[in-house]
């Protein structure tokens, strides 16, 4: 034990870098990496005494941090701003003490901090101007909306009392609903807070999918009869005594007698049961993540929420995702031309070899992504995409003042102005960064361009996102990008890091949403339609607490989310371009912390309705 047997070169320098990338790699979980990657079985105690001869051994005893219930963010002094020298030469502001400002750049300081004041009041005031003339067209376009939907309602009656000829279609002449215009409800209204659940249908596209279903069997148009298959698929959630509920939930008003006569005329379709239960089925398939392959055969690995690259397929299935949600962030990054945007680099002291290698690719003219392949967790192959280069591949990414210091510089910071982040509703201090990021192995180094973000102006640098494009862009611009993925990005990065940290020490044991146990593959054969239907809830409530709540909800029930969650009074309030769903509940409600945790879950998929507006989750009081 402790010896080292005859272990090639490229295995011990395999273990030893990815052991400096993530020290907190156990020796069971590196046995696994090796065997994957290498196909070459090596023991505990041979990678336990590799740790030792290259002092890279973690200490012995249980580690103090794991006794720690919170993860506190540091705020540490490694990014400072950058001054210049009288020689005009810029000195490195990583590493380095403190520096104390002359009399001269206190006055300058004052006068700027003077300045920033006046032009900070300034842009609120112009900014309160802005929100009361869009306040004020939003109100018109509402109107025009629902104009426009109860002429769309007397049209379809109009129609109806046209179509009274039989088909020339050998097929079974569905009876037709008689279509009274419905109660179309403002888009500003207090629901329940089964909007969450409402939302999540959103993601995956369950309902959108059946409908479409129903509408080419039937002949009609999916926009003419979607709220009228939404209110049927969501009916479960409320008691007769409690129907107007549904109505606010949908956005329409039905009446009893108007949703009994559609699931009358839907349950004559043929096979329709065994239609329903396999689009559930299929918008639950989950991708864990997908490879990026290369012209020149090198494969990169992102996992199926975006947050970073790995070296391989093993990192959380917390990261896992509908293939549905991910194709569609597919869609937008690689065929539609827009960044790709990748929450952080995982790992602390080296930049990690497979994330350096992104960067130096993603918008290379000689070796450019050039397919897509989603797998399952189970590594399955789920759809290969292929890419036909028609766009410049650009990444955006965050970094935090202590990551990488090893494997980093910083060229110039400059001077900090507040800018209004639109996409997330508010103020923070932007200043222009440039970074030069370097791996000593491969001597390899390129030159990024971003901005760094600080609360406050006098703190310190809180993130810095980054930008792989060299083209200008506004720093607000950039941030937008970012930021309007990944919000709250602290509080992200600790929900990132202790996921991260869970799979390290479950590593195989860790198990994934299965969607198995629903039983959707028989379901068309021995349920009825409307039992279906309350089980594609119950299946949205499961993935839910899987997915987007503290991991103890994993092992609850459909009745202990519905007291915390469904029940709340949710105020919905409809701006351009965004629905901010505001649950009315005090600060010291009993479940508050876990709703917030939910909020930022949810605000990270940018939900998008069917009107194309985001839904932005938050509580009341905020």
């Amino acid at each position: 034990m402790g010896v080292i047997h005859k272990l090639k070169p490229e295995v011990l320098s395999f273990i030893i870098e990815n052991k400096q990338n993530n020290p907190a790699l156990s020796c069971r979980y590196l046995t696994s990496l090796v065997l994957e990657q290498l196909h070459i079985k090596v023991s505990k105690s041979s990678i336990n005494a590799i740790f030792k001869e290259n002092n890279l051994s973690m200490p012995i005893g249980r580690r103090r941090k794991l006794k720690k219930k919170k993860f506190n963010m540091p705020v540490l002094p490694v990014i400072e701003d950058i001054n210049k020298k009288g020689d005009g030469s810029i000195f490195q502001a990583l590493g380095s003490g403190k520096i104390e400002p002359s009399p001269f750049l206190q006055d300058q300081e004052k006068e700027k901090i003077a300045e920033e004041k006046t032009a900070q009041e300034a842009a609120e005031n112009k900014r309160k101007q802005e929100e009361a003339r869009k306040l004020e067209e939003e109100k018109a376009v509402q109107e025009a909306e629902l104009k426009a939907e109860k002429e769309k309602w007397a049209r379809l009656a109009e129609e109806e009392q046209k179509s009274k000829q039989p088909t020339n279609r050998e097929e079974v002449i569905l009876p037709k609903v008689e279509l009274v215009a419905p109660e179309i409800l403002p888009e500003d209204r207090v629901c329940s807070g089964a909007i969450i659940l409402k939302a999540l249908d959103y993601l995956i596209g369950g309902s959108k999918e059946i409908n479409a279903a129903i509408s080419r069997a039937i002949g009609g148009r999916p926009e003419d009869s979607l709220n009228l298959t939404e209110a049927l698929i969501f009916k479960s959630l409320f008691g007769k005594d409690k129907f107007s509920t549904l109505g606010d939930l949908i956005g329409v008003q039905y009446s009893q007698e108007k949703l009994s006569s559609y699931y009358a005329q839907i349950k004559q379709i043929t096979d329709i049961g065994l239609d329903t239960a396999k689009i559930i089925s299929n918008v639950f398939t989950e991708a864990k993540g997908v490879k990026v392959h290369f012209i020149d055969g090198s494969i990169i690995h992102l996992d199926g929420q975006l947050h970073s690259s790995w070296p391989a397929t093993r990192f959380p299935y917390d990261f896992s995702n509908t293939a549905v949600d991910l194709k569609n962030n597919l869609n937008k990054y690689f065929l539609q031309g827009q960044p790709l945007v990748l929450f952080s680099p995982s790992g602390y002291d080296i930049l990690p070899k497979d994330f350096f290698n992104l960067l130096l690719n993603i918008g290379s003219k000689d070796n450019y992504p050039d397919s897509l392949t989603l797998f399952g967790n189970q590594l399955e192959e789920l759809d290969n995409i292929p890419l036909k280069h028609e766009h410049r591949y650009t990444l955006v990414f965050g970094l935090w003042p202590w990551q990488f210091t090893s494997s980093r510089k910083v060229k110039k910071i400059g001077d900090f102005y507040l800018k209004y982040i639109k996409e997330i509703d508010r103020d923070l201090y932007l200043g222009e960064i440039e970074i030069d990021l370097f791996r000593a192995s491969s001597n390899q180094s390129l030159s990024l361009k971003g901005c760094a973000v600080k609360t406050d102006l006098k703190e310190k640098i809180r993130l810095v996102i980054l930008n792989s494009d060299q083209q200008a862009m506004g720093l607000d611009a950039l941030a937008g990008i970012y930021l309007s993925r990944w919000p709250n990005f602290e509080e992200a990065f600790q929900d990132f890091s202790r996921k991260i940290e869970l799979f390290t020490y479950a590593g195989t044991e860790q198990k994934f949403f299965s969607k198995d146990s629903f039983g959707m593959d028989t379901a068309g054969l021995t349920m009825e339609l409307t039992e279906i239907f309350a089980n594609y809830i119950k299946m949205l409530d499961a993935y839910l607490r899987w997915h987007f709540l503290p991991a103890e909800y994993a092992a609850k029930d459909f009745s202990s989310t519905s007291d915390c969650f469904y029940k709340i009074p949710v105020k919905l309030t409809a701006s351009q371009s965004r629905v901010r769903a505001r649950t009315l509940v005090s600060q010291d409600y009993q479940f508050l912390k876990d709703l917030e945790y939910l909020n930022c879950r949810m605000n990270e998929r940018q939900i998008s309705s069917t009107k194309g507006k985001i839904f932005w989750f938050e509580s009341a009081f905020k």
